[in-house]
């Protein structure tokens, strides 16, 4: 499993083996904007990161819609998560909303559940969500907004959220799961605290991106390693009837 920061020309270790960003063989450049960029085109605060799964296409897109992150083995995205979700069960009883079931579950099919909104979806190709919010303020996710009122929405002291997953063909029955966010705040003084945060918060941030892909690539490794057995067993079952 190959894991591909694209922040910084920085090399790193991946499985014992030094690695260092550039062109990568075997990977498809998009031919015309994603679907992120038609929702947040601008934004103070952009994180990329990638990883080759070792599993076609079809099959990583899938586990990417059903993977619970919450299950994922990597503390540090399970502490993360952990208060995120204790964040929003406070707001939700504050709201008088229905409370996160136990234990919560966080995945692309439940978005909605912690305030998030799914923007739109290329079957088999990329995931949109986004979120708007005004600063430590978790309350005001749950504001009922559409796809099109995200767009739209530019009211001072807010911050939107985009995040992308695509899914990309990579040499033989591989695939390159690409996420991409972006972060814009509606104006000055909203941005000079999202720059804070940030300069506190992003090599977290960047640790979490790429403990949850990296999940999301065992997820669609183990569902490929587990049909390539059952289709083996089968074969055999054949052989020897």
């Amino acid at each position: 499993m190959q894991n591909i920061s694209t922040q910084q020309g920085e090399s790193r270790l991946v499985e014992g083996q030094a690695t260092t960003e550039g062109p990568l063989e075997g990977q498809r450049v998009a031919a015309g904007p994603t679907l992120l960029e038609s929702f947040l085109p601008e934004a103070d605060i952009v994180v990329n990161d990638e990883i080759v799964v070792m599993a076609p296409p079809e099959v990583t897109y899938a586990a990417l819609r059903r993977a619970d992150l919450a299950k994922s083995r990597s503390l540090v995205l399970r502490a993360v998560l952990a208060l995120r979700v204790a964040n929003v069960r406070r707001a939700r009883r504050r709201l008088g909303l229905a409370p996160l079931p136990a234990p919560a579950r966080v995945s692309l099919q439940n978005v909605q559940d912690y305030g998030q909104i799914k923007l739109a979806e290329k079957e088999g190709s990329e995931i949109v969500i986004g979120a708007i919010a005004r600063p430590m303020r978790t309350e005001s996710l749950f504001s009922g907004r559409t796809a099109a009122e995200f767009t739209a929405f530019d009211c001072p002291g807010h911050i939107k959220a985009a995040a992308s997953f695509v899914v990309t063909p990579y040499g033989q029955r591989r695939t390159l799961l690409s996420y991409e966010a972006r972060i814009r705040a509606t104006d000055t003084r909203t941005r000079r605290q999202l720059f804070f945060w940030d300069a506190l918060t992003a090599p977290l941030m960047q640790l979490v991106t790429s403990r949850m892909l990296r999940y999301m690539a065992r997820v669609a490794e183990r569902q490929c390693a587990a049909h390539a057995h059952a289709h083996a067993h089968a074969h055999s079952h054949r052989q020897a009837t």
